[in-house]
């Protein structure tokens, strides 16, 4: 082999090895990027951003000016072109901006309110909202518990892709959780009846009162129902003990409740009176009772053992008994023996026969003169 033809292949071989080697495409320009800006999540900005290139070792740049993009984008593509002698390179970014946060659109209940338009218990609020750039992450649930009040709310917020959170969403609510104190009770039995009457606390709007036993043979029976503070019920059977339950509510439906046990009997009859009453008399007494407000006169039944032997309607509260005196078409004698008593009270018209209860009894026994 010559020499001159020795020489050609060495160079060859050295022009062969600079190329597979990359050291003409190390020799292209190197382009970088520096991007300024708020940095959010998933890649995304939430400020404008501006875009700085370098591309030290280029001749020739297309594209690489410092720019700054301010408008939201869901994807801008920003290019650099840089050539030099040995050759071109290109860096390209895709830069995506979500300034605005979401707009929070509503805000959903878990439930209805309880009673009234109030909340009694726990009650979870969630939020909707729409995102136009980058979409909608998610919104928090929030849960109120308390403290009670009628002009009660919360706030949710929701975010975006891109990390912007909404401003908070209020909610309005009445919320109580609290019952009204129990009703203090008294009751004060009565002739067949019984009175009861409570002191209901300032947030107690209505009461509703259970008797047992009930009517008709039932184990208890709902009586009354109302905003009332008192309630008197008849047609008990004396000596019979009744249970009555008193339940208060607010408006919100929260409710306590108090009991109370009472005995409806007859009252003891008033001891009437008459001179020397229940001594041995020689002659007529005069038999006197209290007056009745409202009574026009009142009716007077003598019994002589257990046969009736006057009636009488004298319009004030006593009368004078005589020796004889006519009685259903037979004279009647104050004879010797023992008498009972008793009075009514008569309102109205004699002829109306409109009498109250009894007011009372007593004896009395005449002896021989």
């Amino acid at each position: 082999m010559s020499t001159r033809r020795s020489l050609g292949l060495v160079l060859a071989a050295l022009a062969a090895s600079a190329t597979c080697g990359g050291v003409a495409a190390a020799d292209q320009p190197v382009i970088t990027a520096k991007l300024s800006g708020t940095a959010g999540d998933g890649g995304w900005f939430t400020s404008p951003v501006t875009i700085q290139w370098s591309a030290p070792d280029a001749t020739d740049t297309s594209g690489c000016d410092t720019v700054t993009l301010k408008a939201d984008t869901t994807g801008t593509p920003v290019t650099c072109h840089a050539s030099n002698a040995d050759g071109e390179s290109q860096s390209t970014r895709v830069i995506r901006i979500d300034t605005t946060p979401p707009v929070v659109t509503a805000a959903m209940p878990d439930r209805p309110p309880d009673a009234n338009g109030w909340y009694v218990r726990p009650v979870t609020v969630s939020f909707s909202a729409v995102d136009t750039t980058s979409g909608l992450q998610s919104c928090t649930p929030v849960t109120y518990a308390g403290p009670d009040s009628a002009l009660a709310s919360l706030s949710g917020t929701c975010r975006d892709v891109a990390g912007n959170v909404s401003a908070p969403f209020a909610f309005a609510l009445k919320y109580d959780a609290t019952p009204p104190a129990a009703p203090v009770l008294r009751a004060v039995p009565g002739d067949a009846s019984a009175a009861l009457s409570w002191a209901p606390s300032p947030d107690t709007v209505r009461v509703q009162i259970s008797r047992s036993p009930g009517l008709l043979g039932a184990a208890a029976t709902a009586l009354y129902a109302g905003s009332g503070s008192s309630f008197n019920d008849s047609r008990l059977t004396n000596g019979t003990r009744y249970s009555y339950t008193v339940t208060a509510f607010d408006d919100a439906g929260n409710a306590s409740s108090a009991a109370i046990s009472v005995v409806p009997e007859a009252p003891p009859l008033q001891r009437l009176a008459s001179r020397s009453s229940n001594h041995r008399l020689a002659r007529p007494p005069q038999l006197r009772w209290r007056a009745v407000a409202g009574a026009r006169y009142y009716n007077v039944q003598v019994f002589r053992g257990h046969t009736k032997v006057l009636s009488a309607w004298p319009r004030r509260a006593r009368m004078l008994m005589h020796r004889s005196w006519l009685y259903r078409g037979h004279t009647r004698r104050l004879s010797p023996g023992s008498y009972t008593w008793y009075v009514w009270p008569g309102f109205g018209r004699l002829g109306a026969r409109r009498y109250g209860k009894l007011l009372g009894r007593n004896t009395f026994v005449i002896v021989a003169a």
